[in-house]
């Protein structure tokens, strides 16, 4: 009888614990943020925030871009916040990061020439001969890799008040014969950015940076 009289009490006491532990279990999201783990893709490890130009950026989606049939980068898109709308993207007052993690060796005539192949395909006539200064401006950035091989890392960034910004593995590209490098025409960055994101994109990249699919 003193094992039966026991059992609802033992029950209750299940019962306000279960409760208790669903309770705390919805105050516990806060902390996801920072358990959150990095994406990997093609071997390459992707960091959900980064801090650029002392603004924190999250990772948009990220995705891997062909050449043929090679696997040329893992391409990121960081923003300031997650967005699905190409156009919002194109207009979003804050730094903008597109991240190059390089699959493969190309040389710098090779870079070059397929950003330029890129860029006027992403453009209309008018607006690539409006560009023609901003393009050789990129164009000479470009110049300063020799070579880019399997591990690198390209960040091309906007900056407000900036403008682009672009490194190699951490170096700074934006420098001609000791002389800075301003690119300051966000035209050209929201073109280069089409080149991603937009109607004349792979379907698989610009869906992947648009966190549409996972990359």
């Amino acid at each position: 009888m003193h094992d039966e009289r026991q059992k609802p009490e033992a029950i209750n006491t299940l019962r306000r614990q279960l409760t208790m532990g669903a309770a705390v279990s919805t105050l516990l999201p806060w902390a996801a943020p920072a358990m959150a783990q990095q994406a990997s893709l093609e071997g390459v490890d992707l960091a959900p925030t980064v801090t650029a130009y002392g603004q924190k950026l999250v990772l948009n989606g990220s995705a891997v871009r062909k050449r043929g049939y090679f696997k040329a980068d893992v391409t990121a898109l960081y923003l300031p916040e997650k967005m699905s709308s190409p156009d919002a993207i194109y207009k979003l007052d804050g730094v903008r990061r597109i991240q190059l993690n390089i699959l493969r060796r190309f040389t710098s005539s090779t870079i070059t020439r397929i950003f330029l192949a890129d860029f006027k395909e992403a453009a209309t006539e008018e607006e690539f001969k409006r560009l023609i200064g901003p393009i050789g401006q990129i164009g000479a950035a470009y110049a300063n890799v020799k070579e880019v091989v399997k591990g690198d890392v390209v960040n091309l960034d906007w900056v407000p008040g900036r403008g682009w910004l672009a490194t190699h593995n951490g170096k700074s590209l934006n420098e001609v014969d000791g002389k800075p490098l301003v690119i300051k025409d966000e035209l050209a960055y929201q073109i280069y950015m089409r080149m991603y994101i937009g109607q004349g994109a792979p379907a698989d990249l610009r869906n992947g940076l648009l966190g549409l699919t996972k990359g």
